[in-house]
C-alpha cells in the first residue's frame, strides 16, 4: 500500500510542476483575439483583449506574417489553458486518493 500512495505522491509533484510550467507559459503569450476593422478598402487589424474590467484593443499593423504569428500564438495560449485546466482537475482526483 505505501508503494501505491509514493507513485500517488510523486504524480501529485509532477502535476503541480507541469501546472507551473504551463501557467508561466502562458502569461508569456497574448491574450485575446484578432479583430479586423475595415475603413473603406483597408482592414486594420486589432488584438482586442480584457485588462481588468477594461477592453484593451491595441493595432497590430497589416503585416500577414506578423498577424499569422499572433495568431498562432493565441491558439497555442488557449490550447495551454487547456491543458492547465486538465491538470487542474486531474490534482483533484490525486488529492481526493491521498486523503
Amino acid at each position: 500500500m505505501s508503494l501505491f500512495l509514493e507513485i500517488i505522491q510523486e504524480e501529485a509533484q509532477r502535476n503541480l510542476l507541469m501546472q507551473k510550467q504551463y501557467e508561466t507559459k502562458i502569461n508569456q503569450l497574448p491574450k485575446g483575439q484578432i479583430i479586423i476593422k475595415k475603413v473603406g478598402n483597408h482592414e486594420y487589424y486589432y488584438l482586442k483583449y480584457r485588462d481588468g474590467k477594461k477592453t484593451v484593443t491595441d493595432y497590430i499593423g497589416r503585416d500577414k506574417k506578423k498577424i499569422e504569428d499572433i495568431r498562432n500564438q493565441i491558439d497555442k495560449r488557449k490550447h495551454f489553458e487547456k491543458m492547465l485546466a486538465e491538470l487542474k482537475e486531474e490534482n483533484k482526483l490525486i488529492q481526493k486518493v491521498i486523503e
